[in-house]
């Protein structure tokens, strides 16, 4: 399918012909995206289809008449904010991407009652710079700095290594301004009655739970243009003290902050120094990133020091393989004090060990890796593919018990010589949210993305874990789409039929993009 040129030139009015391009070159760039050969197994670089063109709206009033003329002309649209990962791309012709990268200002930071107005391409490091100023700070989900606080609190998930702290976006969602599939502007919370941006929900009925959901609507469900976003205190200086030099910045540890890794002989173990620890109400960050091989992979400035730091671990990665980094922190010495002593005993209580080669000269960087996630994009400097599994919000318990089934999954396709292996011990990575309410585990696999029988096997591995969690009743795992509701939908309450209700309610002619949401109602088949 070919944009109508009459059609083109219509929205070429709204944004001015510099922000709307159908160039073959530009669709091309765009249709390149992270797991896009999973979205399309018979490419491991583009996704199965290109826009047919890319528009680049400045305003909720050019995104409201941009929807209005699609709704006419029956031209589908795919919004994205920062753009990462295959979800925000196109999967099937015939949709106009929507870049929101203009809209990308810091609307309002409310001190005193703790929140953010941002629009869709404010990125969390741009959001923490500004709130540190005022003693605050923002959760950062392990996509990295770089991710769109809007997306993921509106229209995305993620969890992130501070939610014990400042909790995950999609919880985090206060007022939220919305354009919907047809071209209406809601706006909902306390926003929608004139009392500003401070709550979520109210007065009446809340449509929060509609507009996002667990996983959101990933584009499918109109483009939220504005939202406000929870913040938290920072005990941390208003500008961090820096060290070091490209690559390798560390944050200069505060006197009101100390930074432990601990390890443990097994998961149980792991599990109970934690429930203890939530219950002594100490700690700032506590935080395990998979196995073992991230230390190396966070502190070697060139690939080649990465791999000598990796040799000389092999020996010391059956000891580590069940760790976690803590960070305590405190305003008040005497309280800092209390928390080091809590965490000592209960580190003895439970049989786990303090890691020294972290303990020293190298916490600066863990700091700065930690309350900015600035070193997370090095996960991708070993070559090949990866991609998550399991990862409910539930208990520790069940969150151990989801890793353990995973990785004896992941172990038999590695033994296969179809999944990779980094020889670091069990690959799961999370932590507790909001002081132990909840906790998540997600299981990371790694695979080669130009081998047709890892593609598939990547695909199968997917497929068994959810089957795993839905028979070990584990929880909702993390990973998003039609696909994972169908299966998930029977099991809780039929969600995958109400997505459908909603989608034919409120986008009756499918201008946004389905792919990775929902069908309308009358494409869904409710599963007894």
């Amino acid at each position: 399918m070919v944009l109508q040129k009459k059609v083109y030139k219509m929205l070429e009015s709204v944004v001015g012909p510099e922000n709307i391009s159908d160039d073959p070159v530009m669709l091309t760039v765009y249709s390149y995206q992270y797991l896009a050969d999973l979205a399309n197994p018979d490419s491991a670089k583009w996704m199965p289809a290109q826009p047919e063109a890319v528009i680049l709206p400045g305003s909720t009033e050019e995104i409201q008449e941009i929807v209005r003329i699609c709704n006419k002309h029956n031209v589908k649209i795919k919004p994205h904010s920062t753009g990462w990962g295959f979800w925000s791309g196109i999967v099937t012709p015939g949709v106009i991407q929507m870049d929101l990268r203009r809209m990308n200002r810091i609307i309002e930071i409310d001190e005193k009652n703790m929140f953010a107005v941002v629009e869709p391409y404010v990125t969390a490091m741009q959001l923490q710079v500004e709130v540190m100023k005022k003693g605050l700070d923002c959760a950062i989900i392990g996509a990295g700095p770089n991710h769109s606080v809007l997306a993921s609190c509106t229209a995305m998930m993620g969890y992130g290594d501070k939610g014990y702290h400042t909790s995950m976006n999609n919880r985090n969602l206060l007022g939220v301004e919305w354009v919907t599939p047809t071209g209406e502007v809601l706006r909902l919370g306390s926003l929608g009655s004139g009392a500003g941006w401070f709550c979520g929900d109210g007065p009446g009925p809340s449509l929060r739970g509609l507009l996002r959901g667990w996983h959101g609507t990933m584009g499918g469900l109109g483009i939220f243009t504005k939202c406000a976003t929870k913040l938290y205190p920072w005990a941390g200086p208003e500008k961090p003290e820096i060290r070091g030099e490209n690559p390798q910045y560390g944050m200069v540890v505060p006197e009101n902050f100390k930074v432990f890794t601990i390890y443990w002989e097994n998961w149980d173990d792991q599990a109970d120094a934690m429930y203890k620890v939530s219950e002594s109400e100490i700690g700032y960050v506590i935080w395990r990133a998979c196995t073992p091989m991230m230390i190396p992979l966070l502190l070697g400035k060139t690939n080649n020091e990465y791999y000598d730091m990796m040799k000389g671990m092999y020996n010391m990665i059956e000891d580590y393989r069940y760790y976690f980094t803590i960070v305590l922190a405190s305003k008040s010495n005497r309280e800092l004090e209390y928390q080091e002593k809590a965490l000592k005993s209960i580190v003895d209580e439970t049989n786990g060990k303090f890691f020294e080669f972290i303990l020293t000269e190298n916490e600066p960087l863990i700091l700065l890796a930690i309350v900015t996630q600035c070193y997370n994009p090095r996960i991708f400097r070993p070559s090949g593919q990866f991609h998550t599994s399991f990862g409910a919000a539930t208990s520790w318990d069940m969150s151990v018990k989801g890793a353990k089934i995973g990785e004896q999954i992941r172990r038999k396709y590695i033994e296969e010589e179809v999944l990779h292996d980094d020889g670091c011990g069990e690959n799961f990575w999370g932590g507790p949210y909001e002081h132990n309410k909840f906790t998540h585990f997600e299981g990371l696999f790694e695979y080669d993305p130009i081998d047709p029988e890892s593609r598939k096997a990547a695909r199968k591995y997917i497929e068994e874990a959810t089957i795993a969690v839905i028979e070990n009743k584990i929880g909702v795992p993390i990973g998003p789409g039609p696909e994972l509701a169908q299966i998930l939908g029977p099991i809780y309450g039929n969600f995958h039929s109400w997505l459908g209700k909603i989608k034919k309610s409120f986008d009756p002619k499918n201008v946004s993009d389905q792919a990775f949401y929902a069908a309308p109602e009358e494409e869904t088949k409710e599963k007894d």
